[in-house]
């Protein structure tokens, strides 16, 4: 009997350590990307694709980072420049669009320079969004008479 507890006690605690790994790995994620930035949750999806990416967006000086939910890449999947964003009014959701990590999210269709999307975001940062692009850094994109 004592066989058999000994490589039982051994896997719960590798399924354990597995566990606090993954979930201290997720962290260190999250924390690395932010660099102190504001970071957010919301979807992207591309015109045509009937699904939505859940990801974390990141504003920065010079434009808007998205990266994927899951996954350990640092950089970006997407970037979008700052002064070529533009996003359009906000609008509910369809029920059959629905997320359920963005329970109350609102969807904007954006475009950067040729490329068109849509954004899902919950409404608190919907507008964090609107006022970021609205305001941008001193001497950022000045034009002088």
């Amino acid at each position: 009997m004592s066989g058999w507890l000994v490589p039982s006690e051994l896997l719960v605690a590798a399924l354990i350590a597995t566990t606090l790994v993954i979930v201290g790995a997720t962290f260190a994620r999250r924390r690395t990307i932010a660099r102190g930035e504001p970071l957010v949750v919301c979807a992207v999806r591309d015109p045509g694709a009937g699904r939505w990416r859940v990801g974390l967006a990141r504003y920065g000086a010079t434009g808007l980072d998205w990266f994927t939910l899951g996954g350990l890449s640092l950089r970006p999947s997407r970037h979008w420049q700052r002064t070529l964003l533009e996003i359009g009014p906000p609008r509910r959701l369809a029920p059959e669009d629905q997320l359920d990590v963005l329970p109350d999210a609102v969807t904007v269709a954006c475009r950067c320079d040729d490329l068109a999307f849509d954004l899902a975001l919950s409404p608190g940062p919907y507008t964090a969004l609107r006022s970021w692009l609205e305001a941008s850094p001193p001497g950022f994109n000045v034009n002088v008479a």
